[in-house]
């Protein structure tokens, strides 16, 4: 009798806009005004290409299949490491970034990630803080905004660290924690597992590259990058290498015009 193939899959392949919720690696991502509280969207990440092996790598210990150009070098930034060095420190996700073109002029026309990109390099990503070559950021903010790029006249800083560190979350649907007792319990309700981290955009961040690339007026967001990296230290301050996207989801126009706007980003991925 031949031998019977079976190919077996531990998840369900849909569509982005089918079974988003809760499935593996996908994200909800909750925006609230920073003062408020009130919430101003809901809306779910996608896994992209380079997140996808670096999951695959860890999750199995394999190396890199395929070498993806790392923001360190599309950028040229500041004290990066060769791309092949050997990393100080575990990789892991702990910056984020945005960009300018997830999303058409009207804010309903949302275009939807694709797998095999990122956030372009150049004409999307956009500098947190945009520095005068002489008003250099101080030494507390250089813990906050990575991925710095000096040119004759200003200093951009790409990247910026989460604002809470991630927390692990395992519970049933109704929020009853899971404990030690699960294979024994008489819950048979579905249960969950994710992680959560917060992410802050302040009244201080974006404004300044708009103001001196092209009007205060154009100052927007309409996509975020959940990004991973190991660093370096030198100089007394962390520099981090081999910088690529985990996720990425884009939402609709999010105007920074106010100068006291700020937005307070909670983050959950689940597994």
């Amino acid at each position: 009798m031949p031998n019977k193939n079976i190919t077996l899959f531990d998840f369900q392949k849909a569509n982005d806009d089918v079974n988003l919720k809760k499935t593996w690696l996908k994200g909800e991502v909750i925006f609230k005004n920073i003062d408020t509280g009130e919430p101003i969207l809901t809306v779910h990440n996608k896994v992209v290409i380079a997140g996808s092996q670096f999951v695959a790598q860890k999750v199995f210990d394999l190396d890199e299949l395929v070498h993806l150009p790392t923001y360190n070098e599309s950028l040229s930034l500041d004290n990066s490491s060769d791309p092949g060095a050997i990393p100080e420190n575990t990789p892991k996700a702990c910056l984020f970034c945005c960009g300018t073109q997830g999303c058409g002029p009207e804010s309903s026309a949302v275009y939807p990630v694709q797998y095999t990109n990122r956030i372009k390099p150049a004409g999307d990503l956009v500098p947190f803080r945009y520095q005068l070559i002489q008003n250099d950021l101080p030494d507390d903010l250089r813990e906050v905004y990575f991925g710095r790029k000096a040119t004759s006249d200003r200093i951009a800083y790409y990247f910026k660290a989460f604002e809470s560190e991630p927390k692990l979350y395992m519970q049933y649907v109704d929020s009853t924690p899971i404990d030690s007792t699960l294979y024994d319990s008489q819950n048979t309700s579905d249960a969950e597992t994710y992680v959560e981290f917060t992410l802050r955009i302040t009244k201080d961040d974006f404004r300044d590259y708009f103001r001196a690339t092209s009007s205060i007026n154009d100052a927007k967001i309409n996509s975020i990058s959940i990004l991973t990296a190991w660093y370096t230290t030198s100089q007394g301050y962390k520099w981090y290498q081999n910088i690529i996207p985990l996720t990425q989801l884009n939402i609709p126009n999010e105007p920074l015009i106010d100068l006291t706007k700020g937005i307070d980003i909670t983050y959950h991925i689940y597994f």
